[in-house]
């Protein structure tokens, strides 16, 4: 064997694109075949699995994606070449029906079939591919048999479109158990969103937590090349398509594919489902985005990384810099300017959820952030000082439930600027009468909703905290019209922003002796975003 030889033999081993390219073919969509090139996506998801592989010696992966993306393909492929080039490797594939198993395992076998260099194979039937000389091989299931890969030990798995298994988690707790955490072993599970609910989106979420040893792979529908349609030479787009061009940098070609698309499924809700352009977005079954995606696309632009993180000193009103800290600053203090803050107060509890306030600044930009777990009596004495460092801040505390505590403790103390609520009471003869703080109800709580989805579409939410655009992209339409976070997820920095929101709306034109023209926020419109 010539030097040459060797060098391309050694490649073949080692560098799965070449090989893909050299010894693979895959059916195309027009029924033809072809030698396998990666796509885009394909590359973007061999990348990441080749980097946690090299960080942690295993690849644990989940990818949620778009209908036809190639996300199979490349994983059988993967797996094939790792099977066929490998002593002692078994891979395992389990898909949610049986003719998605039969599609997948026929992918395998037209990999063997053109591959000039396969090894040669002492078993083969409609469920196993084995290859004897190297002890390797290829085994297929589909979920619904309880006891399917239990018995097995497995370097290789691939679980295809999880989010649709029967009793998923019960079939892939079962599974992992046949996959030992040892380096050089495989796991990736693959599925388009099936609504939230299920070990998928649980797994997804917990990614995107940071938590546990998967990673999350996204692969948004714009990438894949054909999806493209011709446009018409009268093709005028809309204001939403025109914020996709300027925040993905789409085509005439792909938007007019997209509305195409959505013509065809009838149902905007269910393009987003099927064709995602975020991760958040897939799920969306449980209720309708309040905030668009474009919008929020084109808000995280906005956002930047805080100049301090730190700790607020409570009794000297002072700074500490601190990296695991509760307060995030854009901007500090300035003499000259005015604020307003916006805060949301829960229980404080280790498993409840978190309080949070927003400071935003006379032009409407947010400047401050805090956000964590604290009793209601304490965040009030935390927000007495971060008020009293932003010169007085004109201050709207939610007064539901536990923030009557935490304004008890403001009035206390004395705190100068807090928001009076006018309310109508009926047991004083219909008179008006002041209540401190923000009262949400479903009266309330709408306008404030409908205000910042309308300064977030239009480009003027002064979002700076990329957790808050977080937190919008799961805040959803309920059935029964109320809008909450999805199951799973938060909403505390979305109600202390719409506050905060409100509370620049209505802050006194003048207070101190500094005099500021203040930016009108439109006013809100009904149904804004839905």
């Amino acid at each position: 064997m010539t030097p040459a030889e060797q060098k391309k033999l050694r490649a073949l081993k080692t560098n799965f694109p070449y090989f893909a390219k050299s010894c693979l073919n895959i059916r195309t969509k027009k029924g033809d075949e072809k030698r396998f090139e990666l796509n885009k996506a394909q590359h973007y998801i061999h990348k990441k699995c080749e980097e946690q592989l090299a960080k942690t010696g295993m690849v644990r992966a989940l990818i949620l994606k778009g209908r036809q993306q190639g996300c199979s393909t490349y994983t059988e492929a993967r797996f094939y070449h790792k099977v066929s080039q490998n002593r002692g490797k078994r891979a395992f594939i389990l898909t949610h029906e049986h003719e998605a198993t039969a599609n997948l395992f026929d992918m395998v076998r037209r990999y063997h079939d053109g591959n000039p260099f396969a090894p040669s194979v002492s078993s083969s039937n409609a469920k196993e591919l084995m290859f004897d000389k190297i002890d390797s091989g290829y085994k297929v299931g589909t979920a619904g048999n309880k006891a399917v890969g239990r018995s097995q030990t497995l370097q290789l798995f691939h679980g295809s479109e999880v989010g649709f298994w029967p009793n998923g988690e019960e079939h892939l707790a079962g599974v992992l158990q046949a996959v030992p955490s040892e380096s050089g072993t495989e796991v990736i599970l693959e599925s388009t969103a099936n609504g939230v609910g299920g070990v998928f989106y649980e797994m997804v979420q917990a990614a995107q937590r940071g938590e546990g040893n998967y990673q999350l792979i996204f692969v948004p529908w714009f990438w894949q090349p054909e999806y493209v349609m011709l446009c018409p030479v009268d093709f005028v787009k809309t204001k939403q398509e025109e914020q996709m061009v300027e925040s993905l940098g789409l085509t005439n070609n792909q938007l007019y594919w997209r509305r195409s698309k959505i013509m065809e499924l009838r149902s905007d809700e269910l393009f987003r489902q099927e064709y995602p352009i975020s991760a958040n977005e897939a799920f969306i079954s449980s209720g309708r985005s309040v905030f668009v995606s474009t919008w929020l696309m084109a808000a995280r632009d906005e956002c930047y990384s805080p100049t301090m993180t730190a700790d607020l000193q409570i009794e000297s009103q002072t700074l500490i810099e601190k990296a695991d800290g509760c307060l995030r600053v854009w901007e500090a203090p300035q003499s000259n300017k005015r604020y307003v803050i916006g805060a949301d107060v829960a229980e404080g509890l280790d498993k409840g959820d978190f309080s949070c306030a927003d400071v935003l600044d006379e032009n409407g930009d947010q400047v401050a952030q805090w956000h964590g777990k604290i009793s209601p009596d304490h965040f009030g004495d935390l927000l007495y000082a971060l008020g009293m460092l932003y010169r007085r801040a004109f201050m709207g505390v939610e007064r539901n439930n536990h923030g009557l505590t935490t304004l008890t403790i403001l009035k206390n103390k004395g705190y100068p600027n807090l928001y009076m609520q006018e309310e109508l009471e009926r047991e004083y003869d219909g008179k008006q009468f002041k209540k401190v703080g923000w009262l949400t109800t479903s009266r309330s709580k709408p306008l404030i909703i409908d205000n910042l989805a309308s300064i977030t579409r239009d480009s003027e939410s002064g979002i700076r905290c990329l957790e808050t655009i977080d937190e919008m992209e799961t805040y959803v339409v309920h059935a029964n019209g109320s809008t909450n976070s999805r199951h799973g997820y938060y909403d505390d920095r979305v109600m202390s922003y719409a506050i905060a929101c409100e509370m620049y709306r209505r802050m006194p034109r003048n207070y101190g002796h500094t005099v500021v023209n203040i930016r009108q926020f439109k006013a809100a419109q009904t149904g804004v975003g839905y």
